[in-house]
């Protein structure tokens, strides 16, 4: 009988922490807080302006969440754009903090 409890718990302990492997790896990235606009603008127009007319991006503003700008950068990463990880969470952050329309992107 205490061998099937130590079983039962052993199981347990091994699913809890299968769980909690999966969701740290499956989630979006730490992006941190949007930077200063002057940040989010100066990256924007170094690193997007490269290949996206602003108004392309002007669009997209409000529309998509941190999870769905994560998953275009990375596409865009493929695409050839070079962003390093720092660069890649600051355009993730900015793009998913800036409401339609915004200023910082739009003018």
């Amino acid at each position: 009988m205490m061998r099937k409890k130590k079983s039962q718990l052993y199981l347990f302990l091994l699913a809890i922490t299968f769980t909690l492997v999966v969701s740290a790896c499956s989630g979006a990235p730490e992006i941190g807080e949007a930077p200063p606009q002057a940040v989010c603008s100066s990256i924007i127009d170094v690193k997007c302006v490269r290949c996206h007319y602003k108004t392309r991006i002007c669009d997209a503003l409000g529309t998509k969440s941190v999870r769905q700008w994560n998953k275009t950068i990375k596409f865009m990463i493929k695409q050839g754009a070079q962003l390093s990880v720092d660069e890649r969470n600051k355009v993730i952050a900015c793009l998913s903090s800036l409401s339609q329309g915004s200023d910082v992107v739009c003018k």
